[in-house]
């Protein structure tokens, strides 16, 4: 399928799924409305099968009327039902959107159902499924959660759908929860002096500060997805920036069973009330999570997409780093010492920086020894510095 075919189908879908409930108003203002958004979403439709079908190389779409539209789908093979039901669907639409004319309720449903069954038709002729069946996650970039959400996809075509909503949180957990699971914070009682490296080893950066602590983790994990702690501010600040809904996240936390995983080679936990299987493991609400997961990935993966970092193509020559100087703790002469240069430790340059003297200008430099292959990432004190080495006029 042409990635333009999916765009536009999934524009469709989603227009689709905002025309139903208003099209079953009986309030004509809503209803009318619903006529005009599911006008819109079967206009895309036609266009999107068009392209999968290469019309859009021989002819030019865009000036095409929607009758005209429907008229090159026939031509290239394909029944389109109801047809003349649409054609009157349209007209309607122009009613109500250029002359303000209301439509009635019950012609409106009568539309939807006509519309329905001809995108129904239509995709599953050409595309071999239909809408309903479209695997949106093939928008996604390669990654485990979009790994995930096909195994999703899977379980719905084959019924499955407790397993869909599980593999659905799933990918939840790796795109978002994860960085709130505690795990590594199960041992840690804050009295032995740990290396900042040991401690970023421990993840769950976003989790409460309080949380992090072996007599917290003891008093309060009764289950392993308990491992999972929400801050909550920091859930909906991360949802703004990203430019999610954060009644989308809850709405899939709320309707998927909690699910954690200790690392990434450890296996699954999952959580979920006796009642749940039975009260939501539905298609419907698969199908929702399933939607709703591939629509707030891709956002976070957009966001990624669109940053920009500086080149570092062009490799960095160290210059030589000589026994007895010393690593300052702040880029000033002034500041403690934090370590001699030995040769017993290897040495690598971060930044270049300016002092706090204007007229000195320092190596940000880390230093680790070469003698720690006995130590563990989360074991005692590590023998690893960071300062600041004045940059010395040759």
């Amino acid at each position: 399928m042409l990635e333009s075919t999916v765009h536009a189908l999934v524009v469709a879908r989603t227009l689709l799924e905002q025309a139903d409930p208003l099209c079953s108003s009986e309030d004509r203002y809503i209803a009318s409305t619903g006529l005009v958004v599911l006008q819109d979403a079967l206009e895309a439709v036609l266009y999107a099968l068009l392209l999968e079908r290469g019309v859009d190389n021989e002819k030019n779409l865009e000036r095409k009327s929607f009758d005209e539209l429907i008229g090159e789908l026939k031509v290239t093979g394909v029944l389109v039902p109801r047809s003349g039901s649409l054609k009157a669907l349209n007209k309607q639409r122009v009613l109500v959107k250029h002359y303000a004319q209301l439509a009635e309720p019950a012609m409106v449903r009568s539309y939807y159902e006509a519309a329905l069954e001809a995108i129904i038709s239509m995709t599953t002729a050409v595309l071999g499924q239909s809408l309903r069946d479209l695997f949106v996650a093939d928008l996604l970039s390669e990654s485990e959660s979009k790994h995930l959400l096909k195994l999703a996809e899977q379980a719905i075509k084959d019924k499955r759908y407790l397993d869909a909503l599980i593999e659905t949180r799933k990918a939840l957990f790796v795109e978002f929860e994860e960085d709130y699971n505690i795990y590594g914070w199960r041992d840690f009682d804050g009295k032995k002096q740990v290396g900042l490296l040991a401690l970023a080893g421990r993840g769950g950066w976003h989790a409460p500060s309080w949380t992090k602590n072996k007599e917290w983790i003891e008093k309060h994990v009764k289950v392993p997805t308990d491992y999972v702690q929400i801050d909550y501010q920091n859930w909906r600040l991360q949802a703004m920036e990203l430019g999610i809904h954060t009644i989308e996240l809850q709405n899939l936390q709320r309707l998927t069973p909690d699910v954690f995983r200790a690392t990434r080679k450890a296996g699954w936990s999952i959580t979920y009330d006796a009642s749940f299987g039975a009260s939501n493991a539905t298609e419907s609400n698969a199908r929702y999570c399933l939607d709703r997961a591939v629509s707030i990935i891709l956002k976070k993966q957009q966001h990624a997409q669109a940053r920009r970092e500086p080149a570092k193509d062009v490799p960095f020559d160290p210059p030589p780093i000589y026994v007895g100087h010393t690593l300052h703790e702040r880029p000033t002469t002034d500041s403690p010492t934090v370590h001699t240069i030995q040769e017993s430790f290897t040495y690598s340059i971060r930044r270049i920086v300016g002092g706090f003297n204007p007229a000195e200008s320092f190596y940000e430099v880390l230093a680790e020894s070469e003698k720690q292959s006995d130590k563990t990432l989360l074991g005692g004190p590590e023998e690893v510095y960071q300062g600041y080495l004045l940059i010395r006029s040759e």
